[in-house]
C-alpha cells in the first residue's frame, strides 16, 4: 500500500473517530443529564410520600385516644403478635397489670372471682365421694387447679384470638383487655388454691383429715407427702401445658377472617360492660342471700357467704399482684408470694376452729355453733382459697426464664407455707388431735 493510501484513510477515520468521541461525550452528558432528572423525581417523590406520610401520622394522632399512663407503661413491654411474648421480661404474672386502677378491670376482675369461687365449691363437692383416690376429708383441690391451670395457658396462649380482638382497638396487647383479667386474675385465681393444697399436704403427712383412711404407721407420712406434692403439682403443670396446646390447636383450626365475624374488639367491650354489671349484681345478690336464707339453706351455709368473702380475697390478691418484680428483685412475683403466705398463715388456724378437739376424750369440739362454723368455712374456702393462687403460681414459674429463677421461687414459696403451717398444725395435732372424718 503507498503512502498516499494510508494518509487517505488516516485522513478518513481520524475525523470519524473524533465524532464518535464528541458522540460519546454527548451521550454521556445526556445520560447524566437523564440520571439528574431520575435523582430530581425520586427526590420529589420521596418528598411527597414523606409529606403524605406526616400528614397522615398527624390525623391519626388527632383521632387516636390518648393512652393513658398506665397502658403507656406496658405498651412496649408485651404483645401478642410476638413469640416471645409468652415469657415477658419482668412480667411474671397475668395479675401483674397495671391497669388495676381502672374501674371496669377490677369489677370485671370481682365477677370472674364469683365464677371462680361457685365453680371451685361446685367442683370440690363433686370430686368428694366414698373411696375416692385422696380420701381428704374436707375435699381435694386437685381437680380445681387442674382446670384453673389450663385455663390459664389457654388464655395466656390464644394469639389468634387476642390478635383478632386487638385488631382496630388501639390496643397493643392482650393485657390492657379486661376481658382477660377478668379470666385470669378473677375466674382462675379464685378458681385455683395454694394454701388448700398445702394444707392437704400436711394433714396428708402427719394422718389426720383422712377420711378414716389410716396409714400403718406414720413413717408412711413422708410417702404421702411427696405423692401429694408431685400429683398436685405435677397434674397442675400438665393442665397448664395441655392448655397451651389446645390453644395452639384452635389457633389452627380456626381463622382469623372467620373468627373476626363473632369476636371481635366490639363484642369483648361488650362482654366487659356486661361483666361488670353482673358483677356488681351478682354480689349484691349473695349479701342479701346470706343475710336472708335460712341457716339450713345449703345455698347459704356452701356458696352466699363464702362467695362474698371470696370476693375480698381475689380482690387483695389482685392489689398484691402490684408488688410483682418490687423490692429490687425485677423478676420475683414478690405480690403472689406475700398473698399465697398470708392465705397459709391464715387457713391452718381456721382449720384448728373447725376440725381441731377442745378435748379428745370427750370428742368436744372447739366449735359447735353452726352460724360460727359457717362464717368459719367461709373464711376457710373462700377468703383464703380466693386469696392464694395455683394458677398464677404455675403461670410465673412457666414465664420464668432461668432454670435457678424457677428454682428459687418455688423452694421460697413452697418452704415458707410449708414452714408456717407446720409450726401451727402440728404441735396442736399432737397435743388434742383433730376429727378423722
Amino acid at each position: 500500500m503507498s503512502s498516499s493510501d494510508s494518509s487517505e484513510i488516516s485522513r478518513s477515520v481520524e475525523p470519524k473517530s473524533v465524532e464518535e468521541d464528541d458522540g460519546g461525550d454527548h451521550g454521556e452528558q445526556r445520560r447524566d443529564g437523564e440520571d439528574g432528572q431520575g435523582a430530581a423525581r425520586s427526590m420529589s417523590r420521596s418528598s411527597y410520600s414523606s409529606l403524605a406520610r406526616t400528614i397522615t401520622e398527624d390525623i391519626q394522632n388527632e383521632l387516636r385516644t390518648v393512652p393513658s399512663v398506665q397502658e403507656e407503661e406496658v405498651e412496649n413491654e408485651v404483645g401478642p403478635f410476638d413469640p416471645e411474648f409468652w415469657k415477658p421480661t419482668n412480667i411474671m404474672s397475668v395479675e401483674d397489670t397495671p391497669f388495676s386502677r381502672r374501674y371496669l378491670v377490677t369489677l370485671d376482675v370481682l365477677f370472674g372471682a364469683v365464677l371462680g369461687n361457685m365453680a371451685r365449691f361446685g367442683m370440690t363437692e363433686l370430686t368428694s365421694y366414698k373411696n375416692e383416690y385422696t380420701h381428704f376429708y374436707p375435699g381435694t383441690c386437685l381437680w380445681s387447679n387442674f382446670t384453673a391451670c389450663f385455663v390459664m395457658a389457654w388464655c395466656n396462649h390464644a394469639a389468634v384470638f387476642w390478635r383478632t380482638v386487638l385488631t382496630g382497638s388501639g390496643k397493643t396487647n392482650m393485657k390492657q383487655m379486661a376481658l382477660h383479667s377478668a379470666v385470669t386474675a378473677g375466674f382462675c385465681g379464685a378458681y385455683s388454691t395454694w394454701s388448700s393444697f398445702m394444707v392437704e399436704l400436711i394433714f396428708k403427712t402427719i394422718d389426720y383429715l383422712n377420711g378414716g383412711h389410716k396409714l400403718p404407721n406414720h413413717g408412711y407420712g413422708v410417702m404421702e407427702f411427696f405423692s401429694v406434692l408431685f400429683v398436685q403439682m405435677g397434674v397442675s403443670f400438665l393442665g397448664y401445658f395441655l392448655g397451651r396446646d389446645f390453644a395452639y390447636l384452635i389457633d389452627l383450626c380456626f381463622k382469623e377472617g372467620s373468627r373476626s365475624r363473632i369476636f371481635n374488639y366490639r363484642v369483648c367491650r361488650i362482654l366487659e360492660l356486661l361483666f361488670a354489671v353482673l358483677g356488681i349484681a351478682a354480689i349484691i345478690a349473695n349479701i342479701v342471700l346470706a343475710c336472708t336464707l335460712s341457716i339450713d339453706s345449703s345455698w347459704k351455709t356452701s356458696y352466699a357467704l363464702s362467695i362474698v368473702i371470696g370476693v375480698v380475697g381475689s380482690w387483695v390478691r389482685f392489689r398484691l399482684s402490684a408488688y410483682n418484680g418490687s423490692f429490687g428483685i425485677s423478676w420475683f412475683p414478690s405480690g403472689t408470694l406475700m398473698a399465697n403466705i398470708f392465705a397459709c398463715l391464715l387457713l391452718p388456724v381456721l382449720y384448728i376452729l373447725l376440725y381441731g378437739y377442745k378435748d379428745a376424750a370427750t370428742g368436744t369440739m372447739i366449735v359447735t355453733s353452726k352460724v360460727h362454723r359457717m362464717a368459719i368455712t367461709a373464711f376457710s374456702s373462700g377468703f383464703c382459697g380466693s386469696l392464694s393462687t395455683m394458677s398464677s403460681f404455675v403461670n410465673e414459674l412457666y414465664n420464668l426464664e432461668y432454670p435457678l429463677q424457677r428454682y428459687t421461687y418455688f423452694g421460697v414459696t413452697f418452704l415458707s407455707c410449708f414452714i408456717i403451717m407446720f409450726v401451727i398444725i402440728c404441735p396442736y395435732a399432737w397435743t388434742r388431735g383433730f376429727i378423722e372424718s
